[in-house]
């Protein structure tokens, strides 16, 4: 789930997880942000922390207050060490600095979901004649 206030890069960012095999889904401001993790249950959540409301270190406070322990990315364009360590000792998981690559961001989320086993592991099956092989995706 991504949470950004800035349409234009929810749909980029959208964009280009769904190209390398995520579900995503979005959301534009910190309120709303904690009724979607509550109703859909992500398997991660890539959290501004500069939101219109709430900002994004408050939401992550209070779904931790609340027990919630789903993986916390935050992607955010505050870059002082402070604001790091806040992000993490609040409970985030990870702490992406704006700009950021798609890659960049990509490894993250997948090394995050990993490390938490938050993903899903995917088996492929090829059987041609007597044959058999197993691939198992990295994410």
């Amino acid at each position: 789930m991504i949470v950004d206030d800035e349409e234009n890069l929810r749909s980029m960012l959208g964009a280009a997880l769904r190209h390398h095999g995520f579900e995503v889904s979005s959301v534009a401001d910190g309120r709303t942000a904690l009724d979607a993790v509550g109703a859909l249950s992500p398997d991660l959540v890539l959290l501004d922390v500069m939101l219109p409301d709430l900002d994004g270190f408050e939401v992550c406070r209070r779904l931790r207050a609340g027990g919630d322990r789903t993986p916390i990315l935050f992607l955010t364009a505050r870059d002082a060490t402070d604001d790091k360590v806040r992000g993490l000792t609040l409970g985030g998981d990870d702490y992406l600095q704006k700009p950021f690559s798609l890659e960049e961001l990509v490894a993250r989320a997948t090394a995050v979901l990993r490390r938490t086993g938050q993903g899903h592991e995917v088996r492929t099956v090829l059987t041609c004649g007597a044959s058999r092989w197993t691939t198992t995706p990295t994410r």
